[in-house]
């Protein structure tokens, strides 16, 4: 008697992508929190960390992440049905649109830096722009996983899930980067002390 595998392909390609979606979360959540601290005057502002910050969403995200959606999951659903026609033409140009912010982020920080008027607060409404439009893409994508899992067929999943697999998160991978070492200090920081010992013991078990 053939039984279904208990963790199927599409369970591990959704777990990564998900989990990828969390990683990008948490340094935008870190990101406002650290604004809406300068602001209220209850922290000086670290340019090197918000560079950093703005380095990895540019690193990973946008280099690595969206194309491979772009690439493996859209390229694969639109060869299969034409369902989610409409749904993967919003993604796809909300993934332009995003790398379209992501350069004003990074300009407005340069502004900020050099000490332009308003330049925090113009730093500040990108970030939570950009914050607001990720947070509304990523879980119009995971409903679209969760739609989408039975028109695919196992093999589809299975490259799917390798082609995610080959990804090394350089903030919270296996091999994470120098460069982001303080801006993965600073998130660990600001998780709750239950969390913050679930991570650790996580990462002394790699």
């Amino acid at each position: 008697m053939n039984r279904e595998p208990l963790v199927t392909a599409y369970d591990v390609a959704v777990a990564t992508i998900t989990q990828e979606h969390h990683a990008l979360g948490v340094v935008m959540e870190m990101l406002q929190r650290l604004l809406v601290d300068i602001g209220k005057q209850h922290a000086e502002a670290d340019f090197a960390l918000l560079a950093a910050a703005l380095y990895y969403i540019d690193d990973f995200p946008e280099r690595c992440h969206h194309p491979k959606e772009d690439e493996h999951l859209f390229k694969t659903l639109r060869s299969r049905t034409s369902a989610f026609d409409a749904a993967l033409d919003d993604l796809q140009a909300e993934h332009v649109r995003s790398a379209q912010m992501n350069g004003y982020l990074q300009r407005a920080l340069v502004h900020y830096q050099g000490g332009a008027p308003e330049g925090y607060q113009r730093f500040k409404n990108a970030v939570d722009a950009y914050a607001g439009m990720l947070r509304d893409h990523m879980r119009k994508e995971e409903e679209l996983l969760a739609q989408a899992r039975d028109r695919l067929i196992e093999q589809d999943w299975q490259e799917i899930a390798a082609a995610f697999d080959a990804n090394d998160d350089p903030l919270f991978g296996a091999n994470r980067r120098e460069e982001f070492r303080k801006l993965y200090l600073r998130i660990v920081n600001q998780l709750p002390r239950k969390m913050r010992l679930q991570l650790q013991r996580h990462e002394r078990e790699q």
